[in-house]
């Protein structure tokens, strides 16, 4: 009872940690000289509020990333042709939630009027009717000028920077842009001769990080860094850093209203997960590894209630899954859900997938010590080719490649040969490098009484010293976006072959990839 206890506990971690990371950097968008949220003209001099911000935020989630700088109507036209993963720095709007998936608001800022000192022509909004103004070519002050008829009186500028100096320099009437970015570029600029009106103006603009639309584990990553930046402090000094004496009181209770649940969630799970792993993480796998053989006796009581068990866990994730997705069908026919529920939703069917998935795998684990049938010589040959008929659609899509001649039989139950073939498949094709069709050999070679497999592929490969970790549950060197990677599956294997009396371990190819190595009896 015991070891099912570690591994349940083992469960819920896994599940608190879910998380995905890109095999590959993600392009990031920046503006060009949009200050303080973003300054520079080049990929290299990057800088200001989100560049800095992302990069905290990219370190906290473990996100690889390069950040491409250009006029922000080219950066948008970028990330509609999918060649940008992320906007760091995109105002949420209604038009825009049709190709994007906006994380939590990192600033809130108003719009403001800016004219040349001693204009009295202008008293509110409504006197802009018939006046020429200058926008930023894209922005969000530019759609709302448009939406007001205000489309034929304008000029279009790429940078703040251009705006402000048409503006001082005498030609046109205002320029109509965020509070925050027009004081700062007024004051880098050192331009005297240009103010501020006290006028409200009907937008503000929730500036956010942004994803393609429908990248909901993305999304989450981001959020959650965003979260941990600001339970760290590090959002609070980049904030005072940037917005210094322009900080805009108002925006902050809407702030803590959208970040304080969130922080509150993952706080309490980083919390879990720290005072787990540093007390008893290495202390339960060292018990659980040296207890599995002493419990054979009680394995069968043991399996009957995991088997129980993992039927009620099951029905009521399949219908959490179930359910999350009538709500949201639900909620699209009554009112139009904003991101926060569609985000909530989605990661509520995921987790209780990949609960699923981890139900599953545990049963796996746990039966794999004992037989499910009669030892008997099996022909290995046959069992490979059930495997690939079985994941025939996943081969094919993934372009994988298998080899083989032919194979010694071995002494085992059919099933559990074939959980062993199943799992080293999946992680060669789960593994393989970018860019590049998964290969798989496999060969045998008789050792006296024991008959020696090597599968080899030509995947990533994994390093010396993480060579025995991968067998340990729910160890995985690379986070996948697969629901159904739960780090048990060299595990698995590794049960079975022991149960035989066997071992098994890793080796390296001579082009990187790995060899797995076990033995059966003959």
């Amino acid at each position: 009872m015991k070891n099912l206890y570690i591994i349940f506990l083992l469960l819920f971690v896994s599940i608190s940690t879910f998380s995905q990371a890109d095999t590959k950097p993600l392009i990031v968008g920046s503006e060009q000289n949009y200050p303080p949220f973003a300054l520079g003209l080049t990929d290299e001099t990057a800088d200001g509020f989100t560049v800095e911000l992302w990069r905290a935020v990219a370190a906290e989630s473990h996100l690889n990333s390069t950040i491409h700088v250009l006029p922000f109507h080219d950066i948008l036209t970028e990330f509609k042709a999918g060649k940008i993963d992320v906007l760091i720095n995109l105002a949420q709007s209604d038009e825009r939630r049709q190709f994007v998936d906006f994380t939590v608001p990192h600033v809130i800022v108003h719009g403001a009027i800016f004219v040349r000192n001693g204009e009295s022509r202008i008293h509110s909004e409504a006197d802009l009717s018939d006046k020429q103004i200058i926008v930023l070519n894209a922005d969000l002050a530019h759609d709302y000028a448009v939406s007001k008829g205000w489309e034929k009186q304008l000029i279009l500028v790429n940078t703040a920077e251009a705006g402000f100096q048409l503006l001082a320099s005498g030609q046109y009437d205002v320029l109509l842009l965020a509070k925050l970015t027009g004081k700062q570029t007024l004051a880098n600029l050192n331009i005297t001769n240009v103010e501020v009106l006290p006028i409200k103006v009907g937008f503000a603009q929730k500036f956010s990080f942004a994803v393609q639309k429908g990248n909901f584990e993305l999304l989450a990553q981001i959020n959650e860094g965003l979260a941990l930046t600001k339970a760290s402090g590090v959002y609070g000094k980049l904030y005072e850093k940037w917005f210094g004496i322009y900080e805009e009181k108002e925006f902050l209770p809407l702030l803590i209203k959208y970040l304080t649940p969130v922080i509150g969630i993952f706080l309490l799970t980083i919390m879990g997960i720290l005072h787990y792993r540093n007390v008893e993480r290495k202390k339960a796998i060292k018990i659980l590894l040296e207890k599995e053989r002493k419990l054979a006796i009680s394995n069968a009581d043991l399996l009957q209630f995991t088997n129980i068990a993992a039927h009620h866990l099951q029905e009521p994730t399949r219908r959490m899954a179930s359910f999350a997705q009538l709500l949201q069908t639900q909620l699209a026919n009554i009112i139009t859900p904003n991101e926060e529920v569609n985000f909530s939703l989605n990661f509520i069917t995921k987790s209780a997938l990949r609960q699923r998935a981890l139900v599953r795998d545990i049963q796996l684990y746990l039966a794999a010590i004992q037989p499910s049938s009669a030892l008997e010589s099996v022909d290995v040959a046959s069992v490979i080719r059930k495997v690939l008929e079985d994941n025939a659609t996943l081969i094919s899509k993934t372009d994988t490649r298998i080899e083989y001649g032919k194979l010694l039989n071995v002494t085992i139950d059919s099933a559990r040969l074939y959980d062993i073939f199943s799992q080293l498949l999946h992680n060669a094709i789960r593994y393989s490098q970018p860019n590049c069709s998964p290969k798989i050999r496999i060969y045998a070679e008789r050792k006296g009484s024991r008959i020696r497999y090597y599968v080899e592929d030509n995947g990533m490969g994994i390093a010396p010293e993480y060579r025995e970790r991968v067998f340990l549950v729910f160890e995985r060197l690379q986070v996948t976006e697969e629901q159904d990677s739960t780090g048990i599956g060299l595990a698995i294997v590794r049960r079975i072959v022991e149960s035989c009396d066997g071992s098994v371990s890793l080796k390296e190819t001579t082009s990187g990839g790995t060899i797995v190595v076990f033995d059966l009896p003959a």
